[in-house]
């Protein structure tokens, strides 16, 4: 959006580090203002040229001060602010604003942990928050666009690492928050262990689907495996196929953990505790209708959308655009239909959220969970609203369905390869992991009150999260990257 203005809402100045934390209303041509966590410094001389030259965009103005010219700039750029940061935190100081304060909190998992000479660098990783580190300790995550209210990235990790012990997240260290007379306390940033680990999953999947495909490529599909079960939850109740083991290997038995520490992970989130906002609560049918009822409306606009842009979709999209345009009323109708009043559906819990294969580190030949944010253009309340833990599950499962039908399209593109002759192996590969997560999954949460008590409610309520993730990656991809339009309406028609 085209901004109109900018100001400065609140701040407050570090003396000891010389730089200043700002809140900053945007207001826009058109839509809502949005309010910005924006830590800012001054350098000069050799500083302030080496940020010219590296990172041009962070300068907000030149500036003439009794020390000679400098720059204002993005205060993550300096490494004295920086450690200010994390001096806040470690020491649970305050700093007074013209309309409240900012507060260090210091978590369990900092006592002991050297706070002052830790050499700083800036994550390059891709994300929407802007990450410090600290030497090999401590990583601190600034989430830039303020909402007033806990963070739940801060909040759910820090239960997890303080109240149930979860071991499978970075340990918490603590947090900066802003309270005011406004509104209720908000998180500005989020300090947490830095944890050894291989790279993410997401990047570790594109490497071994590469790879499956270099052998798969010259070996004709097995027609006699055309009639085996093709819905990943009848194929988690068997063992893997002869032809998934020879081809997919290893890669099953790490879906496999990946679907049993996903248990664990909601094993922990459903604990009875005193705590309101994560004390599990019932899940009716009513709410599910509800449900039903506002995933059909999206479907009706994802349809609209896909109607409009067929015709600028690339040569091998349309044909599954088409057929899918020529489903709708039975696509629609998924979202239907009379829910059992007397069933068992399973409980709201507080869950991941936007879970996906590029939110989970390899460490090890194990998984660090991460980024409990949620989906961070939504609304604070909704990112931290109770629900199905079937929603993780389903946005999982699409990530394998991304992984394989990504790589099969660079595969084929350098390769020169047609991407129909190489699609029956894309979808054994899918589904044969996808089956494993399920089995994984399953086997550590049986009898947990949180699922659907009935199978086939699970598989009912299952498969419409996974439908409606795939409907919204339709319009994601639409709007953002159209030649991937193909992996979510080839997972819609697998479907």
């Amino acid at each position: 959006r085209k901004i109109r203005t900018t100001r400065v809402v609140d701040w407050s100045v570090s003396d000891r580090s010389k730089a200043a934390l700002a809140l900053v209303e945007v207001s826009y041509e058109a839509g809502p203002a949005e309010t910005y966590f924006l830590p800012l410094a001054i350098s000069q001389k050799k500083e302030a040229d080496q940020i010219r030259e590296s990172s041009p965009t962070a300068i907000l103005a030149g500036v003439i001060t009794p020390d000679g010219p400098g720059a204002l700039h993005d205060g993550i750029l300096d490494d004295r602010a920086c450690t200010a940061l994390l001096e806040l935190i470690g020491d649970g100081n305050e700093l007074t604003t013209r309309l409240g304060k900012i507060r260090g909190v210091a978590g369990q998992s900092l006592d002991g942990t050297p706070r002052r000479d830790l050499p700083v660098r800036r994550s390059s990783a891709e994300q929407s928050n802007s990450s410090i580190v600290y030497g090999d300790r401590l990583i601190l995550k600034l989430f830039r666009r303020f909402q007033p209210g806990p963070n739940p990235d801060c909040e759910v990790e820090r239960y997890l690492s303080e109240r149930v012990h979860f071991d499978r997240v970075p340990p918490f260290a603590g947090s900066i928050e802003y309270d005011s007379k406004d509104h209720e306390s908000s998180t500005l940033a989020m300090l947490e262990g830095l944890v050894e680990n291989e790279g993410d999953a997401w990047r570790w999947t594109l490497e071994e689907v590469e790879r499956y495909y270099e052998t798969c490529a010259p070996v004709p599909y097995p027609e006699i495996n055309v009639d085996a079960p093709l819905d990943p939850m009848d194929l988690s109740e068997q063992p893997p196929s002869a032809l998934a083991r020879e081809h997919v290997g290893l890669y099953l038995d790490a879906a496999a953990k990946l679907g049993r520490r996903t248990g664990e992970l909601h094993l922990a989130l459903a604990e009875a505790t005193d705590e309101p906002a994560f004390s599990p609560e019932p899940l009716t049918a009513q709410e599910i209708a509800a449900l039903f009822g506002d995933w059909r409306q999206q479907a009706s606009a994802v349809f609209d959308a896909l109607k409009d842009s067929v015709s600028h979709l690339p040569d091998d999209t349309i044909e599954p655009a088409a057929l899918l345009l020529s489903r709708r009323r039975e696509i629609l109708d998924r979202f239907r239909g009379e829910l059992n009043q007397a069933s068992a559906y399973g409980q709201r819990i507080r869950i991941h959220g936007d879970y996906h294969l590029g939110q989970i580190l390899r460490a090890k030949t194990d998984y660090i969970i991460l980024d409990f944010e949620g989906e961070p253009a939504r609304p604070l309340a909704e990112r931290r609203a109770k629900q199905s833990p079937l929603k993780d599950v389903a946005g999982m499962l699409r990530s394998f369905s991304y992984g394989a039908y990504a790589t099969l399209m660079n595969w084929s593109a350098r390769h020169g390869e047609a991407l129909v002759r190489l699609e029956r192996w894309a979808r054994l590969w899918e589904r044969s992991t996808a089956a494993e997560f399920l089995r994984g999954y399953r086997e550590i949460t049986a009898g947990a009150k949180f699922l659907p008590a009935d199978p086939a409610d699970f598989r009912r309520l299952l498969d419409a999260f996974r439908l409606n993730k795939a409907l919204y990656e339709v319009l994601y991809e639409l709007n953002n990257r159209p030649t991937w339009v193909r992996i979510p309406l080839m997972g819609i028609l697998n479907l």
